[in-house]
């Protein structure tokens, strides 16, 4: 292959995950821009858990990274839960909508995730990967012959670099600076690469992150959170939707750092009306009489989680394109859109960072099949598009109902959930397994899932109109 030069915009996993897979390719230079100070340096808004599938690990794999997976995280198969009472009771329980034939899966952290990639990159001492911390993508310009140029602003100082790359990889998010700075191109058609919005029952949440000790005591002795691999359901006294709430912490791979748990409600909820670390303090310990909550959250957590600003769901959307030919023909610069940059969605299936590193992999493989750089740029598109796509109405469709911010919805989707576990054992060829078990087959594409979902909801309607067809005609039978 000819091309040698990428430049990767975005050093979450995907852009690190990026980095080493170049440099295993064996690419003269590739260069990383992230606007933020290092690895670990991150809101804490997004002091996400991951649970790390087998989409991840094949691309880990090919990195030669697998075997340190275990270290970082928390091997699972099946999701094993204790809830603490506001009564002060614990039970521990599976449950029953996750695949227990699933492959083992990890749960991790954003930041343990993070610093095995960038710790992967320093070993590798390689001359060839560049990573530019605090600089960010000012916009993409032209040169005198009309080739693409990259120009990056440093945070602090202001000044500038330019590159010109025949590879450029947006890994930059939902917000993307590469795919918005393809707008301004000549060769793009207007719109060409918005993105495409289907809001969802979970678009919209506000969201906080609170830090807990991994391990701490209950008010009951007996019921304590004291083993960093359960996950751990918390949730509040109260029944009213402004007030309800619930702590999830989920298991963690080093007991010595803290566990971050999630605070999911919608925008009128009370949580989000608190100013002053005292008044955090009298909700919580309204909400959860189970725990001693001054013990537990420090005032320099509490202060801090009243002053950050809720994070908010986005609804689930693609781009419809994810591969740009810029510059004439003897000076061309491919763009490709990765992970979050090319379909973004709440967390409600578990799939975002397990998507953005199975483009990697998906590109890596088209790489290697290609030796040209435009034939693997276009094939890579080809395939993942349709993906995006099927990805974000996955989505909006399978399961977000999960907050139980409309219970009654939850309910609902239980029923389903179990007409279709039901339908699937009696007649596995009319009715496929229900989405959510679908979602969690690495070894299915997310357009298969979506063509046996829509399959399966067809028949169940065919079904339910026979039923009611049945009905009334003995019911009309019984009346003669």
């Amino acid at each position: 292959m000819s091309a040698r030069s990428v430049f990767i915009s975005g050093g979450g996993p995907a852009g690190l995950a990026a980095a080493l897979l170049f440099d295993q390719l064996g690419w003269e230079e590739i260069v990383l821009a992230e606007r933020r100070a290092g690895p670990t340096d991150f809101e804490k808004n997004k002091s996400f858990n991951y649970l790390i599938d087998k989409r991840s690990q094949r691309l880990l794999e090919r990195l030669g990274l697998l075997e340190r997976l275990p270290d970082v995280g928390v091997a699972t198969r099946e999701f094993v839960a204790t809830t603490l009472g506001t009564d002060g009771q614990a039970v521990t329980k599976s449950v029953p909508i996750i695949d227990a034939n699933r492959p083992t899966c990890y749960w991790t952290t954003r930041r343990a995730l993070l610093t095995m990639l960038f710790e992967a990159i320093e070993e590798r001492a390689s001359p060839r990967i560049k990573l530019l911390y605090r600089h960010r993508v000012a916009r993409l310009q032209r040169g005198g012959e009309g080739r693409v140029r990259v120009e990056v602003s440093a945070a602090d100082e202001g000044d500038t670099i330019t590159f010109g790359p025949d590879l450029i990889l947006a890994c930059d998010g939902l917000n993307s600076a590469v795919r918005a700075g393809l707008a301004d191109q000549p060769e793009i058609t207007p719109g060409a690469f918005d993105m495409i919005a289907t809001p969802s029952l979970s678009t919209g949440l506000n969201y906080k992150v609170l830090n807990l000790p991994a391990r701490f005591e209950t008010r009951n002795a007996e019921a304590a959170v004291n083993d960093p691999t359960m996950s751990y359901i918390i949730p509040s006294r109260h029944k009213d939707p402004r007030k309800a709430c619930a702590l999830f912490a989920f298991p963690v791979s080093d007991p010595s750092h803290p566990r971050s748990v999630n605070l999911i409600r919608e925008k009128d909820h009370e949580l989000w009306q608190l100013a002053q670390s005292e008044e955090l303090y009298g909700f919580l310990d309204d909400a959860f009489p189970q725990l001693a909550i001054r013990d537990l959250v420090s005032l320099d957590e509490a202060e801090d989680f009243v002053a950050l600003k809720p994070g908010a769901f986005p609804a689930p959307q693609y781009c419809k394109r994810l591969h740009a030919a810029l510059g004439p023909a003897n000076a061309r610069t491919d763009v490709l859109l990765i992970g979050d940059a090319a379909h973004a969605f709440p967390p409600d299936l578990g799939l975002g960072v397990n998507a953005a590193l199975q483009d990697v992999d998906m590109l890596a493989r088209h790489l290697e099949r290609e030796p040209d750089l435009a034939a693997a740029a276009i094939g890579y598109a080809r395939e993942r598009e349709p993906e995006a796509r099927d990805l974000a109405w996955l989505v909006t469709n399978v399961f977000p109902e999960q907050y139980n911010h409309r219970p009654w919805r939850l309910k609902r989707w239980i029923a389903g959930f179990l007409l279709r576990q039901g339908l699937n054992r009696i007649a596995p060829a009319l009715f496929k397994r229900p989405g959510f078990f679908l979602t969690q087959d690495p070894n299915l594409s997310f357009g298969e899932m979506r063509s046996a979902i829509e399959q399966t909801d067809r028949n169940i309607a065919i079904l339910g109109i026979a039923v009611l067809a049945a009905l009334l005609a003995a019911a009309v039978f019984l009346l003669r």
